[in-house]
């Protein structure tokens, strides 16, 4: 049988966890290895919320880099009360790659996160007034919110407020991961959303039964098959309001347990990009993939997209079980299972 070989403009990654210290050592070079760009996600454990600590990251992932392609892209974690005369700074002069917004306690370290939407509007119309994203993890954490629910009740109760107030500003839902978020991105002017490849894999069964898989387990939370349904006709569509966003999320092992300490996240960078393939593949889409994850996000974002290009071959491959590092051992998602696509160059 002869190999199929796919050959796109070089990819970004819009909405990526590169961590710190020696965990961003770690895993640095699973996303450099393809991606032209990417959005590192700023919330560190100390998250960046000033110019000086966007510009210190940035420049200390770029020393880790293999690659000369590569360029990392940070926005500004957004919190109760920013320094708003060095975010205004920091926005007009690109040192911020826009704004994410997250409500506080709603993941991975977002304890310092917005406690409630009408602080951050000062911050809101800075993007609003320079032209800048406002990247969101949208869920609303509540205590009758369940957990399936938050992304519905975050559109509904804090989104649509943003929107109402600010209806110039371009928004990003991040990490869509319902049907009803999907839908609503598809219909709103000015929005846009990201699709991990976990989103369009794993449903609800995956993760929760007896006890967590802890390896699947990340936030938000994956849902139904409709939802999983929903989302890989968005993304296999063609449709410019979602493109890649793989939320690749490591943590070392020892934090990945069902021990009262379990943090939510999964590693995929080193498969995202194959694992996209396969998903289209799945579909029949195969040809949508190259605005998905190389055309929409620099589209929507304002800027030109990459000028050279990878290929990718279909031909059957496993990943190593875990990456590691030093003392640093990381689960690599999709480890069990072959993979169908592989990155040639």
């Amino acid at each position: 049988m002869k190999n199929i070989n796919l050959t796109i403009y070089r990819p970004d990654d819009w909405h990526v966890h590169l961590r710190e210290g020696e965990l961003l050592n770690a895993v640095i070079n699973s996303t450099a290895r393809f991606n032209g760009r990417c959005i590192a996600m700023p919330n560190l454990e100390n998250p960046i919320t000033t110019t000086k600590n966007c510009l210190d990251y940035k420049n200390n992932i770029l020393k880790k880099v293999k690659v000369s392609y590569f360029e990392p892209l940070i926005p500004c974690y957004l919190t109760d009360n920013i320094d708003i005369n060095d975010f205004k700074n920091g926005i007009k002069n690109n040192i911020f790659f826009g704004a994410k917004l997250y409500p506080v306690n709603a993941t991975t370290n977002s304890k310092k996160g917005v406690t409630a939407i009408d602080k951050i509007f000062p911050s809101l119309e800075v993007l609003s007034t320079y032209n800048k994203p406002l990247l969101i993890h949208g869920e609303k954490i509540g205590k009758n919110i369940n957990i399936f629910d938050r992304e519905k009740y975050f559109i509904d109760d804090e989104l649509k407020k943003i929107i109402s107030f600010f209806p110039n500003l371009k928004i990003v839902l991040e990490h869509v991961s319902t049907k009803y978020g999907a839908d609503f991105v598809n219909q709103t002017k000015n929005l846009a959303a990201t699709i991990t490849p976990h989103h369009m894999i794993l449903t609800k069964k995956d993760v929760f039964n007896d006890e967590i898989n802890c390896h699947n387990y990340c936030m938000p939370v994956v849902k139904e098959q409709k939802d999983l349904r929903s989302l890989r006709e968005y993304a296999c569509s063609g449709n410019e309001s979602f493109f890649i966003g793989t939320d690749s999320a490591p943590h070392q092992i020892i934090y990945k347990q069902n021990d009262g300490n379990l943090k939510p996240g999964i590693f995929s960078a080193p498969c995202s990009l194959e694992l996209y393939a396969q998903i289209f593949d799945e579909e029949n889409s195969l040809q949508n993939l190259e605005r998905f994850s190389s055309l929409n996000g620099p589209k929507f974002y304002g800027m030109t997209h990459n000028k050279d290009k990878i290929t990718l071959i279909k031909k059957e491959w496993k990943l190593e079980e875990f990456t590691t590092y030093k003392d640093i051992k990381i689960k690599n998602f999709y480890s069990d299972k072959y993979l169908k696509w592989q990155i040639l160059n």
